[in-house]
């Protein structure tokens, strides 16, 4: 579970990240991330009822992410949002660890 400080909860702050974020897709996952001043990561989800239908698919896919990130990374200042593109089927942790592969390790 993410502390308070690691998570994006305002609707302003998903605007924002939703409309000057970077994007990034890989397979049926994509995110966007945009550079902030807090120095810590925060991590917001947004998963469709249309792309994942069950709420234990939503959670379980939101709770690999955090736990993917709490083992492996920490990318120091940015605010991501992770989101699903396309029907998620099988859940597989390399499409996911992939997705936070790409996301570039410094604030740029």
């Amino acid at each position: 579970m993410l502390k308070k400080a690691f998570r994006l909860k305002k609707k302003e702050d998903f605007a924002k990240v939703f409309r000057f974020g970077k994007p990034l897709f890989f397979k049926p996952y994509g995110c966007k991330w945009i550079a902030n001043e807090l120095g810590n990561d925060r991590l917001g989800f947004s998963f469709s009822k249309k792309h994942a239908k069950t709420a234990v698919m939503r959670n379980r896919l939101r709770r690999r992410m955090v736990g993917l990130y709490n083992q492996r990374y920490n990318f120091k200042g940015l605010d991501i949002v992770f989101f699903t593109t396309h029907p998620v089927g099988k859940l597989e942790m390399p499409d996911i660890e992939a997705l936070f592969n790409k996301i570039p390790p410094q604030n740029t």
